[in-house]
């Protein structure tokens, strides 16, 4: 933003602009204070270079006025006028710097350097200290209990860190990607429009799901009955029924974290109670829980469909099961251990009748994707690969790679962390590097670059878990140069930081 007495001047101070930085954004211009005042107000821009005599309006009454208003943009003078009075003015007003004209090129770049540095470091600060910013912190409980943030939160939003607060999630699984959107879109609009509590709307891609932190809610008002009644049926009706809404209240601010953790457990009543309704602890305590036996008389049934390879009775037999399951409410870790009895029941009778490559059967990522599922819907996807891997001897999909290859992504394996190259791996392999890095592609699906990024994010994950040791030192275990790089390729990677990653799954 530029206001200054001169239209000449303006125009040649724009074109030294473009030529200190390309990126210098001009967000407006004005010849006089009256001017510079209305537009300053409609842009907010980071930083106003003015002038102090202008015609209608000095300079520093036009700054005074906003600071009044609260514009707290920076302020650089440019002046022919050295008067102490001025520069004490400018001073009282928080002006950055007061450079007399002319002004040389190199110093109006040094200072517009600084400035930029000290713009960016304010924006970040303000990000950091947002309220969806430190409410993404609160519930993966990386939010630190400081003066800063309650002063944050109290002086910047009226919250107390004791102020009651209520956790909503949309939960949409694979469907998250093409439902998104519009569930963010209907929270946004309740927000907007429902008056009786303020709210943060975010998401998780990582949890696939959306997430509404409610506050200052009216205390005489039903919320989790008005929501029930009317945006769930929003929801449903806008994600073909993919939702599951789940319900959670807690104390205060701190105690996010431990909110966001019951409704992953809350999360697992979608089995018994379905998607139609808000799943929460007010719900479940008022319904009758009924012990789930897994019905033995199934059993036979399903053996020989595996047997004769019948995917046709294999299905009825698990529409039988899922039935069986859904006729009476039951907790959902009973259900889950039924879900394992079926798997284990199709897998013991394949051992038995059937010739099939058992190592490369990956139970164990079948048995966890059944552990996870929230929905019959992710169950069933799971039952359905687990036949289809049965009668083709195996998991389906592995991609066969020749020796060469196998022998390169052994390699990567064991020197990733050493800074391994695709020269060095070509060299050992007596073949060029341009041979190696077109069969690699091509048997693989990505460069050699992208596989040795892909082991290392995995062995952070690894170490992330698996021991305590701090990120400076995790990012010299695996190869990264430091930390920061680290953090930035493992976000573009899994969607979240290292420290985000490891609180959610601790």
């Amino acid at each position: 933003m530029i206001v200054e007495d001169e239209a000449p001047i303006r125009e040649g101070m724009e074109g030294i602009l473009k030529k200190l930085n390309p990126s210098y954004e001009l967000a407006g211009k004005a010849a006089d204070g009256i001017e510079g005042l209305e537009v300053i107000r409609r842009v907010k821009p980071d930083l106003i270079i003015m002038d102090i005599r202008m015609p209608d309006m000095d300079g520093l009454t036009m700054l005074k006025k906003l600071r009044e208003e609260g514009v707290a943009s920076k302020a650089l003078i440019l002046s022919a006028y050295s008067d102490f009075s001025y520069a004490k003015q400018a001073m009282e007003l928080g002006v950055s710097t007061y450079l007399l004209k002319p002004v040389k090129i190199q110093e109006l770049k040094k200072v517009l350097k600084q400035m930029e540095e000290e713009v960016q470091e304010k924006n970040h600060e303000g990000t950091l200290l947002s309220l969806e910013s430190m409410t993404r912190s609160a519930l993966t409980g990386i939010l630190e209990k400081t003066e800063e943030t309650a002063a944050a939160l109290e002086k910047k939003y009226d919250i107390k860190a004791t102020d009651p607060m209520t956790v909503f999630i949309i939960w949409l699984g694979r469907f998250y990607d093409e439902r998104k959107d519009i569930v963010l879109r209907i929270l946004g609009e309740v927000d907007g429009h429902v008056q009786g509590f303020s709210s943060v709307v975010t998401a998780f891609p990582e949890r696939t799901q959306c997430t509404m932190v409610l506050y200052h809610m009216e205390q005489d008002r039903d919320w989790e009955a008005y929501f029930n009644r009317s945006v769930v049926p929003m929801l449903l009706s806008n994600t073909d029924s993919k939702a599951v809404c789940v319900w959670d209240e807690c104390g205060g601010f701190y105690e996010l974290e431990e909110s966001r953790k019951r409704i992953r457990r809350l999360l697992d009543w979608s089995l018994s109670l379905g998607n139609g309704k808000i799943i929460s602890e007010r719900r479940i305590a008022d319904i009758p829980v009924y012990p789930l036996k897994y019905p033995p008389e199934l059993s036979l049934r399903l053996k020989q469909s595996v047997i004769k390879g019948d995917e046709k009775e294999f299905k009825a037999c698990f529409t039988e099961f899922l039935n069986y399951c859904r006729d009476q409410v039951h907790k959902p870790k009973d259900i889950k251990e039924a879900c394992i009895t079926f798997l284990w029941t199709a897998l013991n009778t394949a051992r038995e009748y059937i010739t099939f490559e058992e190592n490369e059967l990956e139970v164990p990522e079948l048995l966890e994707a059944i552990m996870n599922a929230y929905t019959w819907d992710d169950v069933g996807v799971s039952m359905k690969r687990l036949f289809d891997a049965i009668m083709a001897g195996g998991i389906t999909g592995k991609q066969e790679v020749s020796p060469l290859i196998a022998r390169a992504k052994r390699m990567i394996e064991e020197y990733y962390s050493q800074g391994i190259t695709m020269e060095e791996v070509a060299r050992k392999l007596a073949v060029s590097p341009e041979y190696l890095s077109r069969q690699f592609k091509k048997e693989t699906g990505i460069s050699f670059t992208e596989e040795v990024r892909n082991v290392k994010v995995e062995k952070v994950k690894t170490l992330l878990l698996g021991t305590s040791q701090n990120l400076t030192q995790i990012a010299a275990m695996t190869g990264f140069s430091d930390p920061k790089y680290m953090s930035k390729v493992f976000k573009e990677e899994v969607g979240v930081l290292p420290a985000e990653y490891r609180q959610m799954n601790s």
